[in-house]
């Protein structure tokens, strides 16, 4: 796997989380970037070509990839705020932590978001090797482009329906056998089998006709079928969870590596190995806060945490300590 980049395409994200109105802390967010860097975690070659805000926020997220030997020497500064996610933490859920999202700041209700476009594809196709691994994790105008102009290899990542809705079937059908590794949710399974009349996963593999797909369940476990065999793996004993966010970006990151590592070799075996491997980092994931809480220095986890404490018949949950984390 020497000469394999992982690559990223497109404009950073930030996460913003939130306490109500007040702001906790701030990280790179996105499923194809937490997949490049749980990669470079695993000392792979990884690189993050696109765009990004130039301000505080957006220095911030590159400065962490930087970090942990993402290259991020392809990322431009735009003359605009950083596009962002924001994250209010749900209290009827602690101590185990989940989100309202939301594009929309709960402070001031303004927007940074705006989608990628197809205004950089040429020097996406510039700077893209041949050899390289282009991490997706959507169906938009950008990431077609990609998938049917580019040479190299697509992993894909659908995590949700929103982009699917907007295609017409062709541009679906145009997707066939032009995938290495496609990772579906239980969410996106039931609106493929009711959109296209098909039955069953296996039916979405004929379907798309990826080398290797992965249907993740969760606690469950996990679906996968290669060369027209379907093999189920369930999960014995799951982590304690802290906050799943960025659990399956870290299940996906592993297969990546291990898929290239071993030639793009696909048996039981393999799968039995990789899914041990990746279930022992998800579990590391999911007792962290935050998609890379695992990765580098816990820069949520002291902001974040909450500790439920006991008054008058009542359950309150007071925060052990806000630290903005925003590098100045």
């Amino acid at each position: 796997m020497k000469n394999k980049r992982f690559i990223a395409l497109g404009d950073l994200i930030a996460d913003c989380y939130y306490n109500e109105k007040k702001l906790l802390g701030i990280d790179g967010g996105s499923s194809r970037f937490n997949v490049i860097a749980n990669l470079s975690h695993m000392n792979c070659q990884s690189a993050i070509i696109g765009g990004c805000g130039n301000d505080k926020i957006g220095n911030t997220i590159i400065k962490r990839l930087s970090r942990i030997g993402v290259d991020t020497s392809k990322i431009f500064l735009r003359d605009r705020a950083t596009r962002a996610y924001h994250l209010t933490i749900n209290k009827d859920t602690l101590p185990k932590i989940t989100y309202q999202c939301s594009k929309n700041s709960p402070q001031n209700g303004k927007s940074t978001w705006y989608e990628d476009s197809l205004d950089n594809i040429q020097y996406f196709s510039k700077e893209v090797k041949d050899t390289d691994v282009v991490v997706l994790d959507n169906l938009d105008e950008l990431s077609l482009s990609v998938i049917n102009q580019f040479q190299c290899d697509k992993v894909l990542d659908i995590g949700n329906t929103n982009q699917l809705e907007k295609l017409e079937k062709s541009k679906v059908d145009s997707l066939k056998n032009k995938i290495e590794i496609l990772q579906l949710n239980e969410r996106v399974v039931p609106y493929l089998i009711n959109r296209f009349g098909i039955t069953n996963v296996f039916d979405i593999y004929n379907f798309f006709q990826p080398k290797l797909m992965i249907v993740t369940h969760a606690k469950d476990g996990a679906d996968f079928v290669f060369e027209n065999t379907e093999y189920n793996k369930k999960l014995l004993n799951s982590a304690k969870e802290l906050d799943a966010t960025g659990a399956g970006d870290a299940f996906l990151s592993v297969f990546v590596k291990n898929y290239y590592d071993n030639h793009k070799n696909v048996d039981k075996e393999f799968i039995d190995n990789t899914f041990e491997q990746a279930i022992n980092l998800t579990s590391k994931v999911v007792q962290n806060v935050g998609a890379r809480g695992h990765i580098y220095e816990k820069v949520l986890d002291k902001s974040v945490r909450y500790k439920p404490l006991q008054k008058v018949g009542t359950r309150e949950y007071v925060q052990e300590k806000i630290d903005e984390n925003i590098e100045k």
